[in-house]
């Protein structure tokens, strides 16, 4: 019990403390040009299909539209050379305001050993364990939680079925845990294909 509670009181501090830095940057940089927060990612995949099930059906994110030929000639843009590769993508909303575009894209998927780069996603102390509980219920490789940053730092670390590197993380989290890197490779999983 009190572990739990040094653990979420050192979380809100690092929040608490991150606010104040991002707050002391702005009125730092006021009247100058700076970067605002981040739009959207980009990350290859190699089906789009299923891309969208992973990203949707298994993690909840909010589905946005598909950009292929049919989007591109609504746009006025002319279709994709290489059957799309590099070019037709799924948007998609985690959570938060910044938009993931899952790209088909046959390469750019980090090697298997390899913690970068990966993409991290932050929940609540309490949302930890229901996502550990989903990853075990959907038979998702996961490695964790376990602890890489301070006191009641959590992390589950997978990957989405092309490979690339997938966190969920939180501060504040009140169990004891393994503290050590994540097992990239042990994560690896049979290739998918959509039907």
């Amino acid at each position: 019990m009190l572990r739990a509670l040094r653990n979420r009181l050192i979380g809100w501090s690092i929040t608490i403390w991150m606010w104040s830095v991002r707050a002391r940057r702005r009125l730092s940089l006021h009247g100058h040009p700076r970067l605002g927060p981040l739009e959207h990612i980009t990350i290859p995949v190699k089906d789009l299909v299923l891309a969208r099930k992973f990203y949707c059906d298994e993690l909840g994110a909010t589905y946005l539209m598909t950009f292929d030929d049919e989007a591109f000639r609504r746009f006025g843009r002319p279709p994709a050379a290489n059957h799309g590769e590099g070019a037709h993508h799924v948007s998609v909303y985690a959570g938060g305001s910044t938009r993931i575009d899952l790209f088909l894209q046959s390469t750019g998927q980090p090697p298997a050993a390899a913690g970068h780069p990966h993409f991290a996603f932050k929940v609540s102390p309490w949302g930890m364990r229901k996502w550990q509980r989903l990853l075990e219920a959907k038979a998702i490789p996961f490695d964790g939680p376990i602890q890489l940053g301070p006191p009641g730092q959590a992390s589950l670390y997978f990957n989405d079925p092309f490979g690339n590197h997938l966190e969920i993380t939180c501060l504040g989290f009140g169990s004891v845990i393994p503290i050590r890197p994540p097992n990239w490779v042990r994560l690896t999983r049979a290739p998918e294909v959509s039907g």
